[in-house]
């Protein structure tokens, strides 16, 4: 019998400490899960052109707000497909884009970007898909 309720007692621990790993790393608010961010540009798996350009803007929708409200965005901008950041910046709930001087970007290069949004009242973060893009700057 101790051994049934020593065992009962650790699957109810490891549950719970589940729940908070995954509460805690975002996903989940007050009212269920915090809507992933949608894409618009740069398009996924597209080559952009620079060349003659100062700027890059990246743009996401107006995607439904988390239970609690939105909070935030935060967006990250990587070198390649690894994890060598190049911009992360946390960006007002009401701005759906932001541009990234041209001159950080490399000719012929891949890059990723993701952009995640925050829920106001449990402050948890939403999942995120990312894009990649390769760069041209040559004419």
């Amino acid at each position: 019998m101790k051994k049934i309720l020593l065992l009962a007692a650790i699957i109810v621990i490891s549950v719970v400490a589940t729940t908070a790993v995954f509460a805690r790393r975002g996903a989940i608010g007050p009212a269920g899960p915090v809507p992933r961010v949608s894409y618009i540009e740069p398009k996924n798996d597209s080559t952009v052109d620079l060349s003659g350009k100062d700027l890059l803007t990246f743009r996401w929708n107006n995607v439904p707000m988390p239970g609690g409200g939105r909070e935030s965005f935060r967006f990250t901008l990587y070198k390649g497909r690894g994890y060598d950041v190049l911009v992360k910046k946390v960006i007002d709930e009401r701005t759906f884009s932001i541009e990234v001087p041209s001159d950080m970007f490399e000719d012929g290069r891949e890059y990723s970007w993701r952009v995640m949004q925050r829920d106001g009242k449990s402050m948890a973060w939403s999942r995120y898909d990312i894009w990649y893009f390769r760069v041209n700057k040559k004419r």
